[in-house]
């Protein structure tokens, strides 16, 4: 899609897109301020299976050495905003923790949305990105970790770059709300009638590791639009501008006649059958959002069928949705410090998961 599909959409549809990409405006140095603590990201334009390049924020510890830039393992993530709103600018103060506190390379995603574009390209331009850490024939293999050996010959200031090795057995996948639709969706493979013909994951099946999914109030059912989820009791109901433009715009991007197909609503597949045999995953829910019921709903199905020894759900019972990605200036103590343990509890998994030790807890 260009440019000229989002000019041939109506009005209203222009105008309410230009008002929530405002954020999107924010210049990246503003990161120094939000995110002071770093490792600061640079921008690096992938190719595609087309010719568009993905736009990813490449963040790489300040404290990698010769040796171990031999074997970086690697996150990769993908920002929430319904598919048609959000950046990679409010995943840095996350993606940056991740970064320094697992030694890993984190990637996120600045994915494909609507109205410009629509489903499922999002998603093809993560299993792009999975692609390039993985598959040595993808067009992006190369490209990657010759910037990653850039910047860490950088940050030792060295002349010499060092020989970069990105551990392809230590992986993780992580998403917020739309950004967490994505990452289940690349742990899945889906076969006919959800799809039109076999859609595997793009992690091949013999893959040798754990991976970890690290889902943040993920979107599972996307066939109910904002304003026809049920509500939790203590979740006042939306109004107004924002209420309207989230129903208007979010069908720009996945038309509402295929939003039953399993790719976009990933929390229909069979997980018995379709989620990846070496997925660990990560949920974290607050209990403020419209997304509960679904989630729990979810949960439910990861146990019936077979699969919930391999899921750890952490719950924020007083949190609203997308607490964690607000700036801190907008938030309580009690929201500051939930924030900060759930991003603890996420590289606590992490670890645990390429260590091979998955601490339960309760359903």
């Amino acid at each position: 899609m260009s440019l000229s599909n989002f000019l041939s959409q109506p009005f209203d549809v222009q105008w309410r897109k230009a008002l929530v990409s405002l954020p999107r405006a924010v210049p990246d140095v503003a990161l120094r301020i939000t995110s002071p603590e770093g490792p600061q990201p640079f921008v690096l334009n992938l190719p595609s299976r087309s010719t568009y390049s993905i736009p990813v924020y490449v963040f790489v510890p300040s404290g990698i050495d010769q040796f171990r830039a031999r074997s970086i393992p690697v996150v990769i993530d993908f920002h929430g905003g319904g598919f048609v709103l959000g950046s990679c600018l409010e995943q840095a103060p996350f993606c940056a923790k991740l970064a320094r506190d697992l030694d890993a390379v984190v990637l996120t995603v600045d994915y494909r949305m609507g109205p410009i574009d629509k489903h499922p390209a999002a998603l093809h331009d993560a299993e792009d990105i999975v692609d390039a850490v993985l598959k040595a024939e993808a067009k992006g293999y190369a490209v990657l970790r010759k910037a990653v050996a850039k910047r860490v010959c950088e940050n030792k200031q060295r002349r010499s770059k060092p020989k970069v090795d990105l551990d392809k057995t230590r992986i993780a996948i992580s998403g917020f709300s739309s950004g967490g639709n994505i990452a289940l969706n690349l742990g899945l493979s889906i076969s006919p009638p959800h799809v039109e013909e076999e859609w595997p994951s793009r992690i091949p099946q013999d893959f040798p590791a754990h991976i970890p999914l690290l889902l943040f109030y993920p979107s599972f059912n996307c066939r109910q639009l904002p304003s026809e989820r049920t509500r939790p009791p203590k979740l006042p109901v939306s109004k107004g501008l924002w209420a309207e433009t989230s129903d208007r715009l979010m069908p720009t991007y996945l038309p509402r006649d295929q939003a039953h197909q399993h790719r976009a609503s990933p929390g229909l597949a069979n997980v018995r059958k379709g989620l990846h045999s070496q997925a660990k995953i990560l949920l974290i829910l607050p209990g403020l959002d419209s997304l509960a019921e679904q989630s729990e709903t979810w949960v439910q199905k990861v146990i019936e069928e077979g699969r919930g020894d391999d899921l750890v759900v952490e719950r924020f019972e007083d949190m609203k949705h997308g607490w964690t990605q607000m700036p801190p200036s907008w938030l309580s103590e009690n929201e500051k410090t939930t924030r900060l343990e759930s991003f603890e509890k996420t590289v606590a998994f992490t670890r645990s998961v390429w260590e091979d030790r998955i601490a339960k807890t309760s359903l």
